[in-house]
């Protein structure tokens, strides 16, 4: 993937994707938890989908990197 072409995925994997994000979500401390860093944490965990990764543990690293949850 170049960033500039279309990605799409299917309804079970957004599913997934989502239970990843709000897993990742509630390892935050609640003073860390602003929408600002959710979008972040979206975009991190979509941005390492798009290039196939599918599994949990590796998507959840990707998301939570360098946030010291």
């Amino acid at each position: 993937m170049d960033g500039k072409t279309p990605v799409s995925f299917d309804s079970e994997t957004i599913l997934e994707l989502k239970e990843i994000l709000d897993y990742a979500w509630g390892r935050l401390q609640p003073t860390q938890q602003t929408m600002a860093l959710r979008t972040t944490i979206a975009e991190r965990i979509f941005k390492v989908a798009a290039h196939g990764e599918r599994d949990r543990d590796r998507l959840l690293d990707a998301a939570l990197d360098g946030l010291g949850a």
